[in-house]
């Protein structure tokens, strides 16, 4: 059945917002390149990485139902930070926004009784959870830390050892 014409509409709203949360996370990585950080800079390309893999699900799943993709500009992200908590308050703001632009698509499913598309939004749902708890997890231990050099150092390698 092809997907309606809202759906499509707000599906290709949601790639956009993939691919601006892609990008926004490559900003970030760029950004902890120009610091000591490898290991914050490795973490944040691997979740421009995902956020580029769930832009291309919403993609194909949009082809799959009959709908058309359009793709919007992308707006020029954030390229400094005063800190690297600063930084990653940014990634779960940006966490929570997707969160709700999720919330969102699914109701406007249910309302349309889209169960196709509530199935495929079910594992979205999900994901959101890990990604906002990813992201806090990191700011309470970057808070816990405060500017110690050696602990951040710490953090800085395990970020790097993220799969």
């Amino acid at each position: 059945m092809k997907i309606s014409s809202t759906l499509e509409k707000t599906i290709n709203e949601q790639i956009n917002h993939e691919l601006q949360s892609h990008y926004d996370y490559l900003a970030i990585a760029a950004w902890f390149e120009t610091t000591p950080y490898a290991g914050f800079a490795s973490w944040m390309q691997k979740q421009s990485a995902e956020e580029q893999e769930h832009a291309m699900k919403f993609f194909n799943y949009l082809n799959d139902r009959g709908g058309t993709v359009v793709l919007s500009a992308l707006v020029k992200p954030k390229a400094k930070y005063k800190s690297v908590v600063e930084a990653f308050k940014h990634a779960l703001a940006q966490e929570q926004k997707i969160t709700k632009l999720i919330h969102k698509l699914y109701a406007q499913a249910e309302k349309e009784l889209d169960y196709e598309t509530r199935h495929f939004l079910s594992w979205f749902l999900q994901e959101q959870v890990e990604e906002e708890k990813s992201a806090q997890d990191m700011i309470d231990r970057l808070e816990l830390v405060g500017d110690s050099p050696h602990a951040l150092l710490r953090l800085d390698a395990i970020a790097a050892a993220r799969e």
